[in-house]
């Protein structure tokens, strides 16, 4: 009887320090429900993403997610072509979103189109899936978030479209001035999906892992950016992703990336969040930097 006792016990620690380790691993998300769990991002995870500056994750979208975000990528492309045919360049408000178009060789250059999902709301579901939200969480450390980006950034063949080396913090400072780290962990985090596959042909993401020490470094303001970053002594790296791979990047991460020299294209969904109050300025768009509970556990309290 005793032997049976302590069998008992036995398996009660057991799934005790399961319970325990399984918590940590979910950084202690407290009540979080089932799809919530199932989306957490593990503590190696987290401490990657705070030690290199990025952490990529494949298939985050899946085969129909991407038929459909592709579907919706091609029909703003065409609106940006008819903006382009009617004369107008520059930035372009139209339906909720701002079109950023310029031309290259004859063509039209669509340098991104901001908040996409104001002109095509499915765009934001997409972007706020719980998927999204719940990693985001983690990062930030908050409950809830404010949904600055959410945008559609095309690479088509031969358009020279091409991103300098940078920080997404200088945006954030650049476009508020008041920007404020108030997390002390950057207070915001990028994703960007692949809709196509991103390739050394295509001008993929390049990055150089690791945030640097000196945090912000302001590449923009730089009259040689390149010897800055040569001092740095770090190696650069080429991202590239497959169709539905993401990338979550800290605000401080060092990155670029060069002109498209395939005849196909690269195209991103990119969606960023701040931490509550870190930003005081409205970005273009219907709707933008709307304030969004980030997890489902606050849903039901």
């Amino acid at each position: 009887m005793q032997k049976k006792y302590r069998l008992i016990l036995y398996l009660f620690l057991c799934c005790m320090v399961s319970a325990m380790t399984i918590a940590t691993d979910l950084s202690a998300i407290p009540f979080a429900s089932h799809d919530e769990l199932a989306q957490c991002l593990t503590v190696d995870q987290i401490n990657e993403f705070f030690s290199q500056g990025y952490l990529i994750i494949p298939d985050f979208f899946d085969s129909e997610e991407l038929h459909v975000l592709s579907e919706y990528a091609d029909r703003l492309q065409e609106e940006a072509q008819l903006l382009y045919d009617r004369g107008l360049r520059g930035k372009v408000d139209e339906g909720g979103a701002q079109f950023v178009i310029n031309e290259v060789n004859n063509q039209v250059q669509i340098a991104r189109i901001v908040w996409a999902g104001g002109k095509e709301p499915y765009l934001l579901e997409l972007g706020r899936q719980q998927k999204v939200k719940t990693p985001i969480a983690q990062l930030l450390d908050a409950d809830q978030a404010d949904h600055l980006i959410n945008q559609l950034h095309y690479k088509l063949p031969r358009d020279q479209v091409k991103f300098c080396w940078h920080q997404d913090f200088q945006h954030r400072r650049n476009f508020d001035e008041k920007w404020e780290d108030l997390n002390k962990k950057g207070s915001f985090v990028q994703l960007i999906v692949a809709i196509d596959p991103m390739t050394i042909e295509n001008g993929p993401l390049e990055v150089i892992p690791g945030l640097p020490e000196e945090g912000y470094l302001g590449l923009d303001k730089c009259q040689n950016p390149e010897e800055l970053l040569e001092r740095l002594g770090k190696p650069r790296e080429s991202i590239l992703l497959n169709a539905g791979d993401a990338i979550f990047m800290h605000p401080l991460l060092i990155h670029g990336s060069r002109p498209n020299h395939s005849l196909s294209a690269r195209r991103v969904f990119i969606n960023g969040f701040a931490y509550p109050h870190a930003n005081h300025k409205p970005y273009p768009g219907a709707g933008s930097c709307e304030r969004i509970l980030l997890r489902i556990s606050k849903l039901n309290t």
